[in-house]
């Protein structure tokens, strides 16, 4: 007899019964107590999602009746200890509760799953016991957002008392988090985290580093010798995708495999269908693998699209079936949001450049919050930045808004102030919260469905909405609450989304329950991923790059090897702008012509650039800031922002610069500037990357300021810096000159404290002002702050969001990350 399944259950007669609980309108008892017999009966059914639907089911009733003892007596039975901890602990859950010997015999055994102040799971602990037993071994964990990664990541190094070990992120932004984390994990044999390659000292035993891919292979191209015993890879799930970072992020696994053929890997990961996805070409290793299939959240999906019949629907993905809802009046997507909202929600948008326009629109239909706090953290804000960044509108309407472009201190200062302060209801964010980026939100309105240029895929969509209800919130002993097991997701149709697409398939592609999704391994250097006439050029190139950083990886290499320095040092430094090996010595003959230590300006730099490096630069490629230095203009920019950074410039000294700049711009007679993602203008035939300068005001102009120099400091940082490195490497840089270029100082404090994560804004406040507080040894490039800085910054009024950096990058700061 054929066992029971969603598809044979949506040709029944249960769904009508089932619509009116998933709307919240039963009318009588019998209907209830049909729906938990169904929910008793589904949950011990073999198929899991059977299973979970009854659970979904008892979540649903139980919320809405208000008796939980149903949800106590399952979750008991399930292992889902913190549901069992929280019912027991807040009297509004256990008014219908009865003492029994065998409540209190099963409350005390959930004793044995308490870890520090929260409660395990079973699988949680299952988990922890895994990752332990297998201490030694590669592994996999597939575990959702809440699971405790991180905490597997501390327990670890706790218990490792030799070795090197790395944990490798996925953005700049969470190296200061994981560091944070870290830091708050108290692990007695962690005396150093090298967050910067040049934190390294060469011979350093038993250290740990946070790193990105990027860092990561720097300092192993300037430490030929080093090797890793231990190597943490965070969302491991970007190892799959078809761009430059992830074939760099697999090409360095394949360069510590074979500079420690025992280096063990713990691939942490969100979302996975297939671990074998995960090998890397050129590797051996073979990873056992964790998955947790535990169901504790069962989300609620709701669609309005106002670029059709404005119908209120729910999406049931157990059943796939739309619900029509009362349609209610709402204006447009703004109003749709103000009327469904509750006190932290997140509004999620794929372009910085809409994230400001939907700001702009919220600062006009939200009221000014009454808060000290509030108004205290805008003065901050006026004083770093500038009075008249946007981003205090939004604060004094009680939301914030981040993306790439909004500085890091500052992200993580605002982020801060939504999590600690009750009338903060809105964060509006990008993709950036995908990776890591924790923060107390219960509601998510999807008013786009795209990352990038595609699609927000399948795992990316599960990913985000698990960044809503987090078990941290729901099992708060101070204010849980069982109604978050429910989060609440709203795709709201408006001008965001692309005007061909179609919400409800969307939706239907990503979260039906019984659709089987596979991964699309799609990167070249992965052992799944088929090499075709597509893709094979893009396979040579990595084996290229693999062979002339780490020589001998690749058997049977038989394809070029780099001859001359300048090729060597091109691999060294990943530059892969250029075909090196066909430019090579042409490359040679112009390094040959410039004598030693000679560049000592900015304008030198350039001028070396375009000849050394411009003219090779692959002309079919899409390299839009690196082919702009061929005008004279944009040279002229760069010299501009790279004197800033050798001065060492504040936010609002280069936002008056740039003011300054756009005047001169203005009144040369040409009022385009190049303003990249927030153009709004074509020039000579590129995409819209430029705006008139003379049709904005002031305001606009600040706040232009702000994004683009964010954006041309990670220009330099990501992708210049690379050039400078190989100008180092050849000896043609004077010393001094450089450590101003790269630290915007050539003070060795100064650089040991930018070395160990801190701005060059607080480095240099630190140094001149406040030197007797702190610690540091430049040689070893270690900073101890004493708990006297805090205080002294404090009584002397510095701003506070330098002083929240402090406090995040010590163990004072008491709130978590």
């Amino acid at each position: 007899m054929k066992g029971l399944t969603l598809a044979r259950l949506r040709n029944t007669d249960f769904n009508q019964l089932y619509q009116k609980l998933v709307i919240g309108r039963i009318e009588n008892r019998a209907d209830y107590e049909k729906l938990l017999s169904l929910a008793i009966i589904f949950i011990n059914e073999k198929n899991s999602d059977i299973s979970r639907l009854g659970y979904r089911i008892l979540v649903f009733y139980c919320n809405l009746t208000k008796d939980y003892k149903p949800l106590y007596d399952i979750a008991l039975n399930e292992g889902l200890i913190p549901i069992v901890k929280l019912i027991e602990k807040l009297e509004k859950y256990t008014m219908n509760f009865s003492t029994s010997f065998f409540n209190t015999f099963f409350s005390a055994f959930g004793e044995n799953y308490k870890s520090g102040s929260n409660y395990l799971s079973d699988q949680q602990q299952e988990l922890f016991s895994f990752f332990e037993e297998n201490i030694n071994e590669t592994i996999s964990v597939v575990a959702p957002t809440s699971y405790g990664k991180s905490e597997l990541i501390i327990s670890t190094l706790k218990k490792k008392d030799k070795g090197n070990a790395c944990i490798v992120v996925p953005t700049k932004a969470l190296l200061a988090q994981t560091k944070r984390r870290l830091i708050k994990g108290d692990i007695e044999n962690l005396k150093k985290i090298i967050t910067h390659p040049e934190m390294y000292i060469e011979g350093e035993e038993n250290i740990t580093a946070v790193l990105t891919q990027e860092r990561l292979l720097r300092i192993l191209r300037k430490n030929p010798d080093i090797s890793f015993d231990m190597v943490f890879i965070d969302e491991a799930h970007n190892l799959l995708e078809d761009n430059d970072r992830s074939v760099l992020l697999a090409a360095t696994i394949s360069i510590l495999e074979k500079r420690n053929n025992n280096v063990i890997f713990k691939f942490l990961t969100p979302f996975l269908i297939d671990d074998t996805n995960l090998k890397v070409k050129y590797s051996n290793y073979s990873p056992d693998s964790f998955r947790i299939t535990e169901y504790i959240k069962t989300e609620k999906f709701y669609i309005y699209d106002f670029r059709a019949e404005k119908k209120f629907v729910m999406y049931d993905h157990f059943m796939d079936e739309f619900f029509t809802l009362d349609t209610g009046k709402f204006k447009d997507d703004i109003d749709f949001v103000l009327k469904n909202k509750t006190e932290k929600n997140l509004i999620y948008l794929n372009k910085p450049s809409d994230i400001e326009r939907v700001s702009a629109r919220l600062v006009t239909r939200l009221p000014v919050i009454e808060s000290d706090k509030i108004e205290q953290a805008c003065k901050e804000m006026s004083d770093y930045m500038h009075s008249d960044y946007f981003l205090i509108d939004c604060m004094r309407k009680g939301f914030i808004y981040h993306h790439g472009s909004v500085p890091d201190n500052v992200r993580n200062y605002i982020e801060h102030l939504f999590s600690t302060e009750k009338s903060m209801n809105f964060v509006i964010t990008s993709s950036t919260l995908l990776e890591g980026v924790n923060l107390p939100v219960e509601k998510l309105f999807l008013l786009d469905n795209k990352k990038g240029r595609g699609k927000l895929s399948p795992a990316q969509f599960k990913n985000l909405i698990g960044r809503i209800c987090r078990f941290s919130e729901i099992f708060s002993p101070i204010n849980g609450s069982l109604e978050k097991l429910e989060p609440k997701i709203f795709l709201v149709g408006s001008s965001y989304f692309s005007t061909n697409a179609n919400i409800e398939n969307f939706i239907r592609d990503s979260m039906k329950v019984d659709k089987k999704i596979k991964d699309e391994p799609t990167n070249v250097l992965l052992k799944n991923v088929d090499i075709t006439q597509n893709n094979s050029s893009r396979k040579e190139e990595a084996d290229e790059f693999i062979e002339n950083f780490e020589p001998g990886i690749i058997t049977g290499y038989n394809k070029g090897h780099v001859q001359t320095e300048i090729g060597k040092l091109c691999f060294m430094n990943n530059i892969s702008e250029i075909d090196i090996i066909l430019n090579e010595h042409a490359m040679q003959g112009v390094a040959d012509s410039i004598d030693p230590n000679s560049i000592s300006t900015v304008e030198d730099i350039f001028n070396v650039f375009v000849d050394l490096f411009l003219s090779f630069i692959k002309a079919e490629e899409n390299y839009d800031n690196l082919s702009r230095l061929d005008y004279v203009e944009s040279r002229r920019f760069y010299q501009m922002f790279l004197n800033w950074r050798i001065k060492n410039a504040s936010y609002k000294e280069m936002i008056s610069s740039f003011l300054r700049y756009w005047s001169k711009v203005e009144k040369s007679g040409s009022s385009d500037v190049y303003v990249g993602r927030w153009g709004d203008k074509q020039r000579d035939g590129f995409r819209e990357l430029w705006t008139d300068i003379k049709g904005k005001n002031r305001r606009q102009r600040v706040n232009l300021a702000i994004v683009r120099i964010k954006e041309e400091q990670d220009f330099l940082d990501n992708t210049f810096i690379k050039y400078i490195e190989v100008m180092n490497d050849l000896g043609i840089l004077v010393d001094d000159f450089y450590e101003k270029i790269k630290y915007g100082t050539s003070n060795k404090d100064m650089i040991a404290l930018i070395k160990n994560g801190y701005s060059s804004g607080l480095a240099s406040l630190i140094v001149n002002d406040y030197r007797s507080h702190v610690e540091i040894n430049s040689s070893l490039n270690t900073v101890l702050l004493r708990p006297s800085l805090i205080e002294e910054m404090s009584e002397n009024g510095e701003n506070d969001i330098l002083i929240y950096e402090v406090k995040y990058n010590t163990k004072s700061n008491p709130q978590e990350v």
